[in-house]
């Protein structure tokens, strides 16, 4: 009974989605987001001071494209008329070329080699990296999702899109902005994590900058705009399965 409770939650974790459930542009390919030897992946629950610097990322196999682009979103920025949240873009980053050859990281899944994305033209972030912040109000854990996209064939009106989209990040949607800039279907990989404020919650109307959770005036009213308007799913962490399956297997 235990060893077949046992195959079910691996089978259900191994099928976990790299972009939270509802989020789209979805994707189901690794995207390896490190901060300084460590790589929190798939909805792993991370401290905020481990995301505080801009991170470096790669992918488990090298890619064929000739450029890409990092975008980093929170889904769960606090409104006024909770548990409706808005969205906050954290960074973007165009310029990335694939590595030619591995990197040996640590991940929340142990050692992998990652071919790591490098800015070698020195390209300025079309919003420089912002730190995970959450603040002390509903919700007080963070879905910060990051999805890689190939701008090969980015044309020159479709950059003026992503730098437009990139000077607002409060309720920024990343559908609408993709399809803007000619990019719809050209996620090639995802990832998420969660950065939990320890509380307790404070009243839903104070406010704060985005640097703190991006709940200031641009986005403290908003009803749920941007990509992360839908409430909120239930995610099951691997680190959950796994307990739970130790603890069956001690019964």
């Amino acid at each position: 009974m235990a060893s077949r409770c046992l195959a079910v939650l691996l089978a259900a974790a191994s099928v976990l989605a790299r972009t939270p459930p509802g989020f789209t542009p979805s994707s189901e390919t690794d995207l390896v987001v490190e901060y300084k030897g460590f790589a929190p992946m798939n909805g792993a629950v991370v401290s905020k001071s481990v995301t505080a610097a801009e991170p470096r990322i790669g992918t488990l196999a090298r890619l064929n494209g000739s450029s890409y682009a990092v975008i980093m979103i929170d889904l769960d920025i606090p409104t006024n008329n909770p548990p409706k949240t808005n969205t906050l873009l954290h960074w973007m980053q165009t310029g990335l070329v694939p590595a030619a050859s591995v990197t040996t990281l640590n991940s929340t899944s142990g050692p992998i080699r990652a071919f790591l994305l490098e800015n070698r033209s020195n390209s300025t972030a079309l919003a420089p990296y912002i730190g995970p912040n959450p603040p002390a109000r509903v919700p007080l854990s963070h879905r910060y999702t990051q999805i890689l996209v190939d701008t090969s064939g980015l044309t020159e009106r479709g950059m003026l899109a992503l730098q437009t989209a990139a000077k607002n990040r409060s309720g920024f949607d990343a559908p609408t902005v993709l399809a803007s800039a000619g990019l719809t279907g050209k996620v090639a990989a995802g990832n998420s994590f969660n950065v939990t404020n320890p509380g307790p919650a404070v009243a839903a109307n104070t406010t704060g900058s985005a640097a703190d959770g991006g709940q200031g005036s641009a986005s403290g009213t908003a009803g749920g705009t941007g990509a992360g308007a839908a409430a909120r799913p239930e995610t099951v962490l691997v680190g959950g399965l796994g307990l739970f399956a130790v603890l069956l297997l001690g019964l």
